[in-house]
């Protein structure tokens, strides 16, 4: 059997700079076996050709930059259609994604019509007012993603939901989610997907397994490399493993 596999990758092949032991083996023999490999991350703050290459020098899998979606592509896709001045609070990888799409971004925040907002590791107070300032002026609050905190090799450090939930304090704007498990996301990888089943491999339940649950068919393994260790499951996955590798022996057979 073969398919479609859509995987994680912050706590399911790497930990910050530390692979996940295994996980190389884990997709090559996935991939060799004629499973097509989809890197679906929630993490905004890189470009897909530097995702990819940071999949290769850490974990040693040769990833692509074609299989790579990220969270800021969907929230691009958000604003694909109307193009609005944007003002950013996120890293590189929004502003690439904005700039693929031809949507101009703004530097001034009365300017803008949107905000996107995503990890943003340089954070400062009066680029949060900016950003928090253009919101209570009118413009479309989009995150790239809410996910509260991220896993790095010395523990969970705040996510981009950390600082979206200061932007909607400040302004009472609910953000528009654009990443997994909403569906501007789920768009994003149907236009990517083979023939076959879809599995969805990741370690936070409220982000992949929901991603799985909310489309038809589609089934979820839990790894326990990430962020999933104590937390309660209020969306059971299809099967649970220690990490990629055990996956990938369940899917292999």
């Amino acid at each position: 059997m073969s398919g479609n596999l859509i995987c994680d990758l912050d706590g399911v092949v790497y930990r910050g700079m530390d692979p996940v032991p295994g996980s190389a083996t884990a997709l090559a023999a996935l991939e060799a076996a004629g499973w097509r490999i989809i890197f679906c991350t929630n993490n905004s703050a890189r470009t897909p050709e530097e995702v990819a290459e940071r999949i290769r020098s850490i974990s040693g899998y040769e990833g692509r930059t074609e299989q790579v979606i990220t969270s800021a592509a969907a929230a691009a896709g958000l604003l694909a259609e109307s193009r609005p001045p944007t003002f950013v609070l996120g890293g590189v990888g929004v502003r690439a994604a904005l700039q693929k799409e031809e949507i101009p971004i703004t530097e001034i925040g009365s300017e803008a019509r949107a905000v996107v907002v995503g990890l943003a590791t340089g954070l400062t107070y009066d680029w949060l007012r900016e950003a928090s300032s253009a919101v209570m002026d009118g413009a479309r609050l989009i995150a790239t993603n809410d996910d509260p905190t991220f896993p790095a090799e010395d523990g969970l450090w705040p996510g981009a939901g950390a600082i979206v939930a200061a932007v909607e304090r400040a302004t009472g704007v609910t953000a528009e989610v654009a990443g997994k498990p909403f569906p501007p996301m789920r768009r994003l990888i149907h236009k990517n997907l083979g023939p076959g089943p879809v599995w969805v491999v990741g370690d936070r339940p409220e982000t992949d397994l929901a991603l799985a649950s909310a489309e038809p068919g589609w089934r979820s393994a839990l790894v326990l490399t990430g962020v999933s260790v104590g937390q309660s499951l209020d969306v059971a996955p299809d099967l649970v493993a220690n990490d990629l590798a055990g996956v990938a022996r369940i899917l292999l057979g």
